[in-house]
């Protein structure tokens, strides 16, 4: 068997092995399995990589044309070395036999990396890939305490800080269960006290209690609800308020993911009222109206298009720390611009 669990994750992504060229990433934890996918490109491409040796294809593409997985798997890059190539598909069943063909017969100058969704363990691609010599595939659930608590430690002496046993309590108190957005919790946490050297309950509550949620929620909810002018005026009130770039994205990133999950009920035949009143964490009631706005604009194909742009800038935002207004303003005005034209 080929599933790779618990210390062996870890392992395998900071040194995939290479006889397992074809990797499945996938799980309901949607900010875990981009996180790993990020880390297994790194670990396979190198911090160096040509751009032309990683090749990324979507759904829009693959949907059409599954054949071109294989295509791009056996053909040599333009200028030697190893290839990349990733394949996102939310439910990448179309890829069965395209998948068969290159477990059957490994590139040698190829790793192969599918990013799905949540697979039960009898999809046909998930059980192939994890009956297959040549294949590996990588579950990413929800974070549980320990999980969490285990983050927190180790970004805290990340960052050369110690973190009191009250506030460590506070902070697991208030992190939800999704991994890629309690690291962006933790690490604000620890920029915010840094100076301090040791995080106490009063960092918590400055940072992740009253921080800039007020101004962050105008920002979100004037994008999504594809008010331009307001979005931008929030925007500009945040940054006053002297939020840093990074936490912007990452909030219209949540926002974003948090419509999305909601969009998925109510497609599935839940009311809009029903979805808002179920959602975990649990939706303050003053912006539910901007929540429900919102949803009676935006399709979940555009959701999901949003929300895999706000992932990569938040990238971009993490790497440049100096990141200048002007790159936010553009991420504000395209998810409103989106927003106007996805109404339903």
């Amino acid at each position: 068997m080929a599933e790779i669990k618990g210390q062996a994750i870890d392992r395998f992504l900071e040194n995939p092995a290479p006889d397992q060229p074809v990797i499945l990433i996938h799980g309901p934890d949607r900010g875990r399995v981009s996180m790993r996918a990020k880390a297994l490109v790194k670990a396979v491409a190198g911090d160096d990589a040509d751009p032309m040796n990683v090749i990324d294809l979507d759904a829009s593409i693959l949907d059409s044309d599954p054949a071109r997985l294989a295509e791009e798997a056996d053909s040599i890059a333009m200028f030697g070395g190893r290839k990349t190539v990733v394949a996102r598909m939310d439910d990448p069943k179309g890829l069965v036999k395209p998948v068969e063909a290159l477990l059957s017969a490994p590139p040698h100058e190829a790793t192969i990396i599918i990013v799905a969704g949540d697979l039960k363990k009898s999809h046909p691609l998930r059980s192939r890939i994890e009956k297959s010599r040549a294949g590996a595939a990588i579950a990413s659930y929800a974070a549980d305490r320990r999980d969490i608590a285990a983050l927190l430690n180790q970004t805290v002496s990340d960052f050369g800080l110690t973190i009191e046993r009250e506030a460590q309590d506070d902070v697991l108190a208030m992190l939800g269960a999704d991994h890629a957005m309690s690291q962006a919790e933790i690490e604000k946490l620890c920029l915010f006290a840094l100076k301090d050297g040791a995080i106490t309950s009063d960092h918590v509550q400055a940072s992740l209690v009253e921080g800039s949620a007020h101004a962050m929620s105008d920002v979100s909810d004037a994008a999504f609800a594809g008010r331009r002018d307001a979005a931008l005026d929030a925007l500009a009130r945040a940054l006053a308020e002297g939020l840093e770039p990074s936490v912007v994205t990452q909030m219209l990133l949540r926002h974003g993911q948090t419509l999305e999950r909601l969009r998925i009920d109510i497609d599935r035949g839940s009311s809009a009222d029903r979805a808002l009143a179920a959602a975990r964490p649990p939706i303050f009631f003053k912006r539910r109206p901007a929540m429900e706005q919102a949803l009676r604009r935006w399709t979940l194909h555009a959701l999901r298009r949003c929300v895999a742009y706000l992932d990569e800038e938040l990238v971009t935002t993490r790497l440049d720390q100096a990141l200048k207004r002007t790159r936010l303003e553009r991420q504000v005005l395209r998810v409103a611009s989106e927003a106007a034209r996805s109404s339903r």
